[in-house]
């Protein structure tokens, strides 16, 4: 261990649980809500909330994003010269 002994051995216990779980699934991701463990792939979206209509909100966010901003059209400088 690099670190002092917790006062409580079953927090260690706990504590080892996710690390194990993690380093053994790479390829997913684990998040703890309430005592419960959700795994999920790497890279797929988790969406929690209190309610199902702010987690629908999310989704819809994710899904609907905001217009995207154009680019500047290039100006005269922006040009390389004919030739």
């Amino acid at each position: 261990m690099t670190g002092p002994l917790p006062a409580d051995p079953a927090a260690a216990r706990d504590d080892l649980t996710p690390r194990v779980f993690r380093a053994l699934y790479d390829a997913f991701d684990l998040h703890t809500v309430g005592g419960t463990h959700i795994a999920v792939p790497k890279g797929t979206p988790c969406f929690a909330a209190a309610s199902l209509s702010e987690i629908a909100r999310q989704i819809s966010t994710r899904e609907h994003p905001g217009p995207a901003v154009p680019p500047d059209p290039p100006g005269l400088l922006d040009r390389r010269p004919a030739r």
